[in-house]
């Protein structure tokens, strides 16, 4: 089976997040709103599925492997409006200006979170279309954990000493700190696609984090964007997390089902 160890590595994601996420999340818990609680449960769940699958497979448990797997028809629904809320709750901080950070990024970031999440579900997808190709279907499923990259080293960057004197390119600060994270996922996109069987997934993932790292400087910032950022504010947020809770509901099962069933043997007639 191919990533034998892939499941250390996305169990390795999990400390990561926790630290990189403690000062914005786990140290605040109280003060957090629902919907960044549902995205980051979902999420942290997502990650547990998939080291379980990918450890289930490897050690011969095809059927716990197949039996855990029907949860993702829950939790990537759920992970998408989770994520659509707290998108919009993120800018709704930015419409307000409620602080420097989200003043400056929260638009900006509201669509990467977008461009992000609809590679995410489009990942899952394509496993599920794949799954009687072992190398693609693990290659997709292993390439959602590529997303999760980007916003933990972004997070992290800035603990290097003398961070924030740098400026390169006309970046410091977090929009540094954001490209290089971006910058450094691409290349590990990269690095599991080159020479590997079914590997596409990887290439994709690669091309939706660097259209992310060119939005985030191009269009998130542009007037056009920020505008159509707030007209999803008139949005309810329950209706937007059924939408987005629905459209992933939908893409996976139009994924399941176009593989056909597998046939089975008939009976011969004694």
């Amino acid at each position: 089976m191919p990533y034998r160890h892939g499941y250390r590595a996305v169990l390795l994601l999990l400390p990561l997040i926790l630290l990189a996420f403690w000062p914005g999340y786990f140290g605040a818990l109280r003060a957090a709103p629902l919907a960044l609680h549902l995205h980051g449960l979902s999420a942290t769940a997502w990650l547990v599925l998939l080291a379980l699958q990918l450890w289930s497979i490897h050690d011969r448990r095809v059927a716990l492997h197949r039996a855990a797997g029907l949860a993702l028809f829950a939790l990537v629904p759920l992970f998408a409006g989770a994520s659509l809320a707290a998108m919009q709750g993120g800018i709704a901080l930015f419409a307000a200006r409620s602080d420097p950070f989200h003043s400056s990024f929260g638009a900006r970031l509201a669509l990467v979170d977008l461009i992000a999440l609809i590679t995410f579900v489009a990942l899952v997808r394509q496993a599920l279309l794949a799954r009687r190709e072992v190398h693609a279907h693990a290659a997709a499923m292993l390439a959602t954990a590529l997303q999760v990259l980007p916003p933990i080293l972004g997070r992290l960057f800035p603990a290097i000493p003398g961070f924030f004197d740098w400026d390169v390119a006309g970046h410091s600060g977090f929009a540094l700190s954001f490209q290089m994270a971006m910058l450094a996922s691409i290349g590990g996109a990269l690095a599991l696609w080159r020479g590997r069987r079914g590997g596409g997934a990887f290439l994709a993932t690669a091309g939706s984090l660097a259209l992310q790292a060119v939005a985030f400087d191009t269009v998130g910032a542009g007037a056009a964007w920020e505008s159509a950022a707030r007209a999803l504010l008139a949005v309810p947020a329950a209706l937007l997390f059924t939408l987005g809770a629905l459209a992933a509901a939908g893409a996976l099962a139009e994924g399941w089902l176009r593989v056909p069933p597998r046939a089975r043997p008939r009976l011969g007639l004694a």
